[in-house]
């Protein structure tokens, strides 16, 4: 069957000519380069030639829906192309080939199948996953001679987070250094000729604002050292933060801030004072509990620091007020463990949520300005993989799509802003009328 399907001019080469031995094609991008779109169209023109089995490897369950129906079935019903696709099981049949769709936030149906062909779309995000890629991508291409894997998307660092060269990078690396069995291409997001220059550009300088590496990561597709998204807490630095000076003192008053999320219901430890040497906010612990059990918090908190409730400070999310997670009884989240620690209303610290950009205002404040604001990374680690991890958009709004992505959970995150807002007000004010005052006498 002969279709109408359209490309522009760089996606033709790209997808349909391989040079003997070429096995992995790797295509690092800006935004909106076309190569989605191409994909697809592809991969329908592939199945048309009974060239499957193939995979589309996906960031998210939600984005496979989003592109079959904007790429896929657009080509497929101007062309009267006879398909099925099971929305069930993610498969689109066309004859008697097949595309299977596997999203990254689902990494458990990866595994035991062979492929043809493989597309990752956003690469980048995919294989920060390198589990995944190793154990899973990889042994999908053992079972045809003439497998090839084209792996396409926005840059993210040239290293992991946990460490490690990122997976992305060691393929376009390979390409680059001249192994015969990789090939790449690099594309901005001013290639694409279906973008207006004027919008990108708009884009670029409004990127620009908050950081120039991410213009050259997200328009420009280049690899810089580490992924160069919005970072929550921009002003975080591990070496002026992170401490093991963070303890626990029996003779300070505690700090218990919480993060209502179901999985997991997050707490975080810390002591708050002045002293003749100035202001100090140490966070010593942290904690957490599944599936949303407050009195199994109640539990912990009583198990951990028993002794010293009867002064402690209860603070966090003021959602709990509305009773998120599944209750014990009637009363609000924080009146149960008010109940359950044995603690009054006194020691409530809780106001309204502020907004997310307020939030990061005022955090990154602290961050850049307190002079003694440390996380212990020993008894903290998730609090300071939040800290140094969490990204948001360009509002300042965190990203939370995909729960499987510890990057975009913020549970510990969410802590200590809670902690940030309802018991470092004071500093941040004082502080601020300080500089005030500093400037005026200028």
């Amino acid at each position: 069957m002969i279709a109408d399907i359209s490309y522009l001019d760089y996606q033709i080469p790209f997808f349909f000519d391989w040079k003997p031995g070429v096995k992995y094609k790797v295509c690092r991008k800006g935004r909106r380069a076309g190569i989605t779109r191409g994909a697809a169209h592809a991969f329908i023109e592939d199945l048309l030639d009974g060239n499957g089995p193939l995979l589309w490897g996906e960031t998210t369950h939600g984005n496979i829906e989003r592109y079959f129906e904007r790429y896929f079935l657009p080509v497929l019903t101007s062309n009267k192309i006879k398909h099925r696709f099971d929305k069930q099981s993610k498969k689109l049949l066309i004859g008697s080939s097949y595309c299977d769709f596997r999203s990254e936030d689902n990494p458990e149906n990866w595994e035991g199948f062979g492929y043809r062909k493989i597309f990752l779309n956003e690469a980048g995000i995919i294989l920060k996953n390198k589990s995944l890629y190793i154990n899973s991508v990889l042994p999908m291409l053992l079972d045809y001679p003439d497998s090839k894997l084209i792996a396409a998307g926005v840059p993210k660092g040239k290293t992991l987070k946990e460490g490690g060269e990122h997976p992305f990078y060691t393929l376009y690396k390979r390409a680059t250094e001249g192994n015969a069995q990789y090939e790449s291409i690099s594309l901005t997001s001013y290639d694409n000729p279906l973008l207006s220059s004027d919008d990108i550009k708009a884009l670029e300088l409004e990127i620009e604002l908050f950081s120039p590496e991410q213009v050259r990561q997200e328009i420009y597709g280049e690899f810089i050292e580490s992924d160069a998204m919005n970072p929550f807490a921009s002003q975080y630095i591990p070496a002026k933060h992170e401490s093991t000076k963070a303890a626990f003192n029996e003779g300070r008053q505690i700090v218990i801030s919480t993060d209502f999320n179901i999985n997991p219901f997050a707490v975080t430890f810390s002591h708050i004072w002045r002293d003749q040497d100035g202001v100090h906010d140490h966070q010593f612990d942290e904690a957490e509990i599944q599936h949303g059990s407050v009195p199994a918090m109640v539990d912990l908190i009583r198990f951990r620091y028993g002794r010293y409730i009867h002064s402690a400070i209860l603070t966090g999310d003021a959602m709990g007020k509305a009773g998120q997670i599944s209750q014990r009884d009637n009363a609000s989240i924080y009146k149960q463990l008010l109940r359950g620690l044995g603690m009054s209303e006194t020691q409530l610290k809780v106001t309204g949520n502020p907004t997310q950009e307020n939030s990061r205002a005022d955090l990154n404040y602290v961050l850049y300005h307190h002079p003694d604001f440390l996380i212990n990374p020993d008894k903290c680690p998730n609090t300071c993989r939040d800290m140094r991890s969490v990204q948001c958009d360009i509002h300042g709004t965190i990203l939370k799509r995909n729960r499987h992505d510890l990057n975009q959970r913020a549970d510990y995150l969410d802590a200590v802003r809670y902690k940030v807002h309802n018991c470092e007000k004071d500093f941040i004010k004082s502080h601020s009328n300080t500089q005030k005052h500093s400037l005026n006498l200028q």
